[in-house]
């Protein structure tokens, strides 16, 4: 299998999605907005506004986590038409549907091997080097291809089913793309709704200073793996290189260590009250 044909094939279905739209009045029935309708389900559209008649809101956004639906579909199709829907994806036909997790899963395939190969490119080997979402690569470098496969493209058959559990694992944490909160349970990001290999993985809710981009591209990379500290290639794979706070003692879920001579990032201290917010700079 070539994983770029794999990605064409799904991407040629991207027609089948229909795109979103922001709120427009009900007099617009064109076959664009009959579509998002249809693929969106009922649940997409809030009922005509009883103080403004005749308009109709759609909503054009489906975010719970940042860096999901984002990172794990290229086709733009196929993501303002997720934006649209509910959680529950009431109202998509099944093909459709599949066609979209094929492509996050795609995507996930794509993190993983990246990840093996990238081993082999640093000098690590399997055990030494980073686990996506927690799993031993079974290979690193070059021999996730096939030998002698000089085109960098065709895989064997291990990485062709390794890729395929991981793809399978992370879809199964992640989505649907809602945020779980177990009351039961300490507040944070990071909270397990059970262990590493649940489904669904987090059910803690956020912090407003936590690092959720790190912490789910330290995961996705290296089965959280990763700690806060000196900037070096492990923590280039697994972080953006953004942090909340100047202050590392502010800051939560971040792995590499904030540079304080950057002024084009940082937040002040939020509130321990509502609305919580930072005062104004």
């Amino acid at each position: 299998m070539q994983l770029h044909r794999t990605i064409s094939c799904v991407a040629a279905l991207a027609l089948a999605l229909p795109a979103a739209a922001c709120g427009d009045d009900a007099a617009d029935d064109d076959d664009d907005n009959g579509a998002v309708d249809a693929a969106a389900g009922a649940d997409a559209a809030d009922p005509p506004d009883a103080d403004i008649p005749g308009v109709v809101y759609v909503q054009i956004e489906h975010l719970a986590r940042p860096g999901i639906n984002e990172a794990l579909l290229i086709t733009p199709a196929f993501l303002a038409g997720y934006n649209a829907t509910a959680p529950t994806f009431e109202g998509v036909p099944s093909d459709v549907l599949d066609a979209v997790v094929a492509e996050a899963q795609t995507v996930l395939k794509a993190i993983y091997l990246g990840s093996c190969l990238l081993n082999g490119a640093l000098g690590l080997d399997a055990a030494s080097g980073v686990k996506p979402a927690g799993i031993t690569c079974h290979d690193v470098g070059p021999a996730i291809w096939e030998e002698n496969a000089l085109d960098g493209v065709t895989l064997t058959a291990a990485s062709l089913t390794a890729s395929q559990a991981y793809a399978d694992k992370v879809a199964g944490q992640f989505l649907p793309d809602v945020m779980r909160i177990d009351t039961s349970g300490p507040s944070g990001y990071l909270t397990l709704c059970g262990d590493a290999d649940t489904a669904p993985l987090l059910c803690g809710g956020r912090k407003l200073n936590e690092d959720v981009i790190d912490i789910t591209y330290n995961y996705l990379i290296n089965g959280a793996g990763t700690t806060s500290g000196t900037f070096d290639q492990v923590r280039a794979l697994t972080g953006d290189g953004v942090a909340f706070s100047s202050n590392d003692a502010d800051n939560s879920g971040n792995v590499s260590a904030p540079d304080p001579t950057n002024p084009n990032q940082f937040h002040g201290n939020v509130s321990d009250t509502f609305p919580y917010s930072a005062p104004p700079l």
